[in-house]
């Protein structure tokens, strides 16, 4: 008897893990690499005006069938109900990212989606989309920040903090991260707020009762509904694609390990560029576009280095000319 359900049969076909029963922290720790190594980070449904509501039969379409990417909202709630259909008590919650190119400000108030992982009456933080700054690894929730998780991309804890306000919501905890010691650049070694959030807030998913006759908006919907609406455009206008790629073979994935190896590099395609930076040194290796040809590039780099599927129409920010290239 097959005991995987039909989903996370697709979910370990999507992320290239052969399936195994998950039941420890080890385990999940697995998933999360797989899945920063095939689920980008991307708001180009966004950028070509070509999103939808959000139910959990739109996100299996879009991430897993069509082998999208999406921001967090879809893939913390794809590995949300994957993990959910093994048996954790897990819940999802939503928090507010501190900016994070200038901490000063908070983005997207209430507009990050996280999960929180309730196991052996310890809580933790699960979160595969916060951009670039993958734990791979749950996040312990602790009071102090005496327990840090460190990946090859960096290093991770969570304190417990009063007064945390964005906006009307407020926080109990904030998720703090940073360069580890071998980054060559130094002031990306100081602890940083990555967001704020409350382990005890549960957000209920109604998922499974929604359809295209509901009115019910899940929080998902809503939240991509605020990256729209967000009056700093933080992510709904330049293009965007970031994910966690092996040096040795951008197009590799054979899932799992410890994702603490030192031949891992961020990738980042933008508007104008490609980008990669060395996990280990911060070395950055950076392709500046040709202005006549960003939208075939931008294409091409989306197909060989995302495996993501070509845009077919041309976003208005690709026909804005002239775009002034960093020297």
């Amino acid at each position: 008897m097959n005991p995987f359900t039909d989903f996370q049969i697709q979910f370990f076909e999507r992320i290239k893990l052969k399936p195994r029963i998950i039941e420890s922290l080890d385990d999940i720790s697995d998933v999360m690499v797989s899945c920063s190594k095939v689920f980008s980070f991307e708001n180009l449904d966004i950028i070509c005006n070509t999103q939808e509501p959000l139910t959990k039969k739109v996100l299996i379409k879009q991430v897993i069938t069509n082998k999208q990417g999406g921001l967090c909202y879809k893939a913390n709630t794809l590995l949300y109900y994957f993990l959910l259909e093994f048996g954790f008590y897990i819940h999802q919650t939503r928090a507010t990212c501190e900016n994070q190119e200038s901490h000063t400000r908070w983005n997207i108030s209430h507009g990050h989606m996280i999960n929180i992982l309730n196991f052996e009456n310890k809580f933790y933080v699960i979160d595969v989309a916060f951009g670039c700054n993958l734990s791979l690894r749950p996040v312990p929730v602790t009071d102090n920040g005496n327990e840090i998780i460190q990946s090859c991309v960096g290093l991770y804890r969570t304190l417990k903090k009063e007064n945390i306000v964005a906006e009307k919501y407020h926080y109990t905890h904030i998720l703090e991260h940073r360069k580890p010691d071998t980054y060559l650049n130094e002031s990306a070694k100081i602890w940083v707020i990555g967001y704020a959030f409350d382990p005890l807030l549960i957000c209920k998913n109604d998922h499974d009762n929604c359809d295209e006759n509901t009115e019910t908006i899940t929080h998902q919907t809503q939240i991509q509904q605020l990256v729209i609406d967000d009056p700093n455009k933080d992510f709904c206008v330049k293009p965007l694609a970031t994910k966690l790629i092996n040096n040795n073979n951008n197009n590799n994935n054979n899932g799992g390990g410890d994702g603490d190896s030192s031949d891992e590099s961020i990738a980042t395609l933008t508007l104008n560029s490609f980008t990669l930076t060395n996990c280990k040194t911060g070395e950055k290796m950076k392709t500046n576009f040709d202005n006549n040809k960003l939208f075939e590039q931008f294409n091409q780099h989306l197909i060989s280095i995302f495996n993501l599927p070509p845009l077919k129409t041309v976003p208005l920010v690709f026909l804005i000319q002239p775009i002034i290239q960093p020297k």
